[in-house]
């Protein structure tokens, strides 16, 4: 997770509490009055390392890197190469602060499937990757993560291709451990189970191969020695869908789950020693569904929850445990498939990088509000040269979705005073991609 830090952010001319503002027809002015403090980066730690496992650049795919940071910094991208003794591909991107920037991966090199890393020079900082052409597929990097990874929302039913991967980005040896569980129980990885990922590189498992026809497939990667960035693949014929891992928490929130044309599901695991009640509330427009499903969930079996028509067409969803659990939001239709992680909480403030219009991709942000008052939330594009931004208010136990992003835009920097959850969505004629937003704030 990001390191939180303490932002502070004076606005002027709120709206009044409850009044819903209409996003004006021309692009908004500077938000006035807007004052961004230095945090106070005090060691190397706050400058930051992400760690992005899935990017492609090929004939029919090419990958759109984007950063975002809360203060002027540079971000070196280095591209490890499969080749022991190949010397890696290496990029430079300055941003503003606050501000985002981009590049395509067939600008630095033609690579099938490249891992990569970033260190940002100051901070707090954010960075995502956005795939297109031939499918249309987007994954936030990952900074710091758990001694112990779960992917909710894996599938190998015929016509499904899931691939784990392992990212071991420093220059030591990382060793793992792999386990799994579905609806017919603890599965057996045979000599998958126990891995060493040599520096500088990563090792794939074709789960369709080795745990052939499973819906409901949760994995799980425990860090032995070293460091780990793991991410998930599912493909299908229509589209494809990349995640990262999370933790375990006993509230997860999704402020995207349903738009038009996609049936969203969520997939929950408790790897708990007791039977755990899960409460799943959904969240629309127009105002909250609470308890739209309860259910009780044992050790080590899935549960595929589908949540279509129990909300309309568009809602965001908050699961609660009483116990820790993973979950993920797994989408499909017409649109093609998406799959993500939540926020185990909300927070003040948010840095969503890779959010843009361009051609015939258009992305949308969403914000969910759980709380029982609104929220006057300060939404701001990020673009190459600061900030364009203005203030709405989200109402309680609603999702409220921007998009699509201006021409311009680079993604979204979200504060409020209270905490409210952060995702983003982007589609194109050949799929559609959901990501979570990179929460920045007090620890």
């Amino acid at each position: 997770m990001i390191k939180r830090m303490a932002v502070l952010l004076v606005m002027a001319g709120l709206v009044a509490a409850g009044f819903l503002v209409s996003r004006p027809a021309a692009p908004p002015e500077p938000l006035a009055g807007l004052i961004i403090e230095k945090p106070g980066l005090t060691s190397p730690t706050d400058a930051g390392l992400w760690y992005c496992a899935w990017a492609q650049s090929n004939a029919p795919r090419d990958s759109l890197l984007s950063i975002a940071s809360m203060e002027p910094a540079t971000a070196t991208f280095t591209f490890p190469v499969a080749i022991p003794g190949t010397d890696p591909d290496t990029a430079t991107l300055e941003t503003v602060g606050p501000g985002a920037s981009e590049l395509q991966l067939s600008d630095i090199a033609q690579r099938g499937d490249s891992p990569f890393l970033i260190e940002f020079d100051n901070g707090p900082s954010a960075a995502s990757v956005i795939v297109g052409g031939e499918m249309l597929a987007a994954d936030a990097c990952v900074s710091q993560g758990p001694d112990v990874w779960y992917f909710a929302g894996g599938s190998t039913m015929p016509g499904e291709e899931l691939t784990l991967r392992i990212f071991n980005p420093y220059p030591e040896t990382a060793k793992v451990t792999v386990g799994g569980v579905s609806e017919i129980g603890v599965e057996a990885l045979g000599d998958f189970r126990s891995w060493s990922i040599n520096a500088n590189s990563w090792r794939d498992i074709d789960l369709s191969q080795e745990l052939n026809s499973r819906q409901d497939l949760v994995i799980s990667v425990t860090v032995d020695e070293g460091y780990v960035a793991p991410a998930m693949a599912l493909r299908t014929e229509g589209d494809d869908a990349w995640w990262p891992g999370s933790g375990l928490a006993e509230v997860w929130e999704f402020p995207v789950v349903g738009v038009p044309g996609m049936e969203g599901s969520l997939v929950v695991s408790n790897p708990g020693a007791a039977t755990v009640s899960v409460t799943v509330d959904l969240f629309t427009p127009d105002g909250p569904v609470p308890g739209a499903v309860v259910l009780d969930l044992d050790r080590d079996t899935p549960v595929r929850i589908p949540l279509s028509g129990l909300a309309g067409a568009t809602y965001g969803a908050r699961v609660t445990a009483t116990g820790p659990v993973t979950a993920a939001v797994v989408a499909g239709g017409e649109g093609g498939l998406a799959i993500t992680t939540g926020a185990a909480a909300g927070s003040r403030t948010w840095l969503l990088p890779g959010l843009r219009t361009a051609g015939l991709e258009e992305a949308t942000l969403w914000l969910l509000n759980t709380l029982e008052d609104p929220v006057d939330v300060t939404v701001s594009i990020l673009t190459g040269g600061g900030l364009v931004g203005e203030t709405v208010s989200v109402e309680p136990g609603t999702v409220k979705e921007f998009g699509p992003v201006p021409e311009g835009g680079l993604g979204y920097l979200v504060d409020a005073p209270f905490p409210v959850t952060a995702a983003w969505s982007i589609t194109s004629p050949t799929g559609i991609a959901y990501a979570a937003g990179l929460p920045v704030g007090d620890e």
